[in-house]
């Protein structure tokens, strides 16, 4: 074989992976979702997260891609602060849903003072904050 086609076919060979290095695959960043529940003690669905309306721990918070109750997705348990995060999500639709079979948190008559699901619309990269989910006693004196 002559020098020059010896060339050309050296070069038709190394060309494609020296275009593959040039043109990096887009890497996906992934999104998460965090908030929390606490114990609304005067019922005004707003957080005051202070020594009285304070986050509720142990509630199972589940989240499900697009509508609530379509594709669950993960579940985690709220931690000592009543905080929870999901975390790895690809971009896309989601909803944030309290389990409410625990809706007592060991107090019986709590009732959600709050809407009882979030709906988040995540891109790539993004972390949302949604807002915390509220559970008020259905006493008077606002006491567990």
């Amino acid at each position: 074989m002559n020098t020059p086609k010896r060339a050309w076919i050296q070069v038709l060979f190394v060309l494609p992976f020296f275009l593959a290095a040039c043109n990096p695959v887009a890497e996906t960043q992934t999104s998460a979702i965090s908030g929390g529940i606490y114990f609304d003690c005067n019922k005004d669905g707003k957080c005051a997260r202070d020594e009285v309306e304070i986050g509720l721990a142990g509630m199972e918070i589940r989240l499900y891609h697009g509508g609530c109750g379509e594709n669950l997705v993960q579940t985690h348990q709220t931690n000592e602060k009543g905080e929870f995060l999901f975390s790895g999500l690809e971009p896309g639709e989601y909803c944030v849903f309290p389990d409410f079979q625990m809706k007592n948190c060991g107090w019986s008559g709590n009732l959600p003072t709050t809407a009882i699901s979030r709906h988040v619309t995540l891109e790539s990269g993004m972390k949302a904050d949604v807002t915390w989910f509220g559970f008020g006693t259905l006493a008077e004196d606002g006491q567990p």
